[in-house]
């Protein structure tokens, strides 16, 4: 029942008619919880996303949808969304836009952070409505994640068509974005100028979907914000840093099964969503060996079927490969990190296990490893654990994709730092005895203008900040220049000269590069010869 009391709006979409909510001060028109695919159950599971189902009479938009199957963090975390429903029936998404009449407007598609574990897009960082007074069309997607959302298996690979499996949620991506393209002329949309983007595993997101032919021309710039997932594939357990081989990601769903119990796809298909979620395949070490260290301010586990594979379908080549040689979709495009990336991450807590992780993680690399990351004490050790990860998994992944496409595209890039530390009150969220500083994701409340989401003690200069970063993408997502017509001084990428764009009070152009630290990851990654 529509609510008498609050202005709303009404829009037809090819399902059927929405009743969304408008601002009485700004116009701003919120539609929440649109379904953008059928729900993903029963037969459905570990499917591609199907078309959503019509419905009679007018469908309320006023709330958003339920988030994904999820273990969310802890409330308090940095990394918590207030996220309380969750379902498998969670293909929705929101739409934030002008008053009703305002047409031609540039789009901004949203992919939210949260190592294709958790999250949703209901946090109240993404919420879109400054964007959209700003002059921005913004659509915020919910998409399956974890074993719901990744789970390969030869059983998948065998009914699929293309003989591969996984990759489920960045299917879901790639239909939000068909549906934008066949409705979101009826919010005022252009479909023709769509800005794709997202933070973390919702940057990875972005980096998968340019890499992707399923998703060629549905969107015509991208913004990667701390995004892993440009490096080499992985043939063991994946994370968020790569994605795995095909075989790697069959061989995960194969124990799982075997975990839990089931012979089949089909008798897994039968069972209730949390007797899938719940159970864990023994640990491998690797990367994420440290990840055992408790009082991380959010848990990520291995997760073991969890994380995009390189399929042959959705996913014919990793996003190296992909920019390396120009087969990725080549469009206007931002990428760059936080200043504290690892912020969110466990930390090796003594020099002893610091020493000992570099020592069997590096092997004949661990000498050049304690060089680049030095450490003479506990204290010291942590630190340098954290910009090792930070550089491993984030810092090293956007730095390299800027680089190819400055190599490779002819689109024209930008690079960007963000390093300005909310003023985070106790710690809030944070490892005990650590500071976040500009904490991984820490530029998102600013890119929505939602500082006042978290009570952070935000100063004038924060605010000021926001202001500034937010022309910046908006003047991107509508013309693809993000220094708005030259008011902002931020040149296109070069490596060779300092054209990184920091984010700081006050703001710069500054060099970031890390090049000692830069050229030990070429080279432990394979790229040297792909970026010579």
């Amino acid at each position: 029942m529509v609510n008498d009391t609050i202005a709303t709006a009404r829009v037809r979409v090819e399902s059927g008619e929405l009743d969304g909510v408008v601002d009485p001060g700004t116009g701003v028109r919120r539609f929440l919880g649109v379904p953008y695919a059928a729900a993903p159950v029963g037969p459905l599971r570990w499917k591609p996303p199907q078309p959503a189902e019509p419905w009679e009479g007018v469908r309320s938009a006023h709330a958003y949808g339920p988030s994904a199957m999820q273990g969310p963090p802890a409330e308090g975390s940095l990394y918590y969304g207030g996220e309380r429903e969750f379902s498998e029936d969670c293909l929705n998404l929101n739409v934030f836009t002008g008053a009703e009449g305002d047409t031609g407007r540039p789009i901004v598609v949203w992919l939210h952070f949260g190592a294709y574990q958790f999250g949703s897009a209901s946090n109240p960082f993404y919420e879109g409505s400054a964007l959209a007074a700003a002059g921005l069309t913004v659509v915020s997607v919910n998409h399956r994640l974890g074993r719901f959302g990744f789970l390969a298996h030869p059983e998948l690979s065998a009914e699929s068509g293309y003989g591969g499996s996984g990759n489920y949620g960045l299917m879901d991506q790639i239909a939000a974005l068909e549906w934008v393209q066949r409705n979101i002329a009826a919010f005022g949309g252009d479909p023709a100028n769509v800005t794709l983007f997202g933070v973390s595993a919702g940057g990875n997101s972005v980096h998968n979907l340019r890499s992707s032919p399923l998703a060629r021309g549905l969107f015509a710039k991208a913004i990667a914000q701390s995004a892993p997932g440009v490096a080499p594939a992985l043939d063991g357990f994946g994370h968020p840093a790569n994605a795995s081989t095909l075989a790697a990601g069959e061989q995960a769903g194969s124990e799982l099964l075997s975990l839990i119990g089931v012979d089949s796809i089909d008798e897994l298909r039968s069972l209730p969503a949390e007797s899938i979620l719940e159970p864990q395949l023994p640990r491998t070490g690797g990367p994420w060996a440290f990840d055992l260290i408790p009082g991380a301010a959010i848990s990520l586990h291995v997760f073991d079927s969890g994380y995009p594979v390189i399929d042959g379908h959705v996913l014919p080549a990793t996003p190296l490969e992909a920019y390396a040689d120009g087969s990725a979709i080549d469009v206007p495009f931002i990428a760059g990190n936080a200043g504290n990336e690892a912020s969110g991450l466990p930390y090796l807590p003594t020099l002893a296990a610091y020493q000992d992780y570099v020592a069997s993680e590096f092997g004949d690399d661990a000498a050049e490893v304690l060089r680049l990351y030095p450490a003479d004490d506990d204290g010291s050790a942590q630190a340098a654990s954290w910009q090792l990860v930070a550089d491993q998994i984030f810092v090293w992944s956007n730095w390299t994709a800027a680089r190819l496409q400055s190599a490779v595209g002819e689109s024209p890039v930008w690079h960007y730092r963000f390093l300005r530390a909310p003023s985070i009150p106790d710690a809030a969220g944070v490892i005990e005895g650590s500071y976040a500083g500009a904490f991984h994701g820490a530029d998102v409340p600013y890119i929505f203008g939602t500082l006042d989401s978290r009570d952070w003690g935000w100063t004038d200069e924060d605010r000021a900040l926001s202001e500034q970063i937010q022309r910046s993408w908006v003047a991107f997502a509508r013309t693809g220049d993000p220094t708005d017509g030259g008011a902002i001084e931020w040149p296109e990428f070069d490596p060779s000269r300092p054209t990184t764009r920091v984010w700081d009070v006050p703001s710069r152009v500054a060099d970031v590069s890390d090049a000692d630290r830069m050229a030990f990851w070429d080279r432990r990654n394979g790229a040297t010869e792909l970026l010579a």
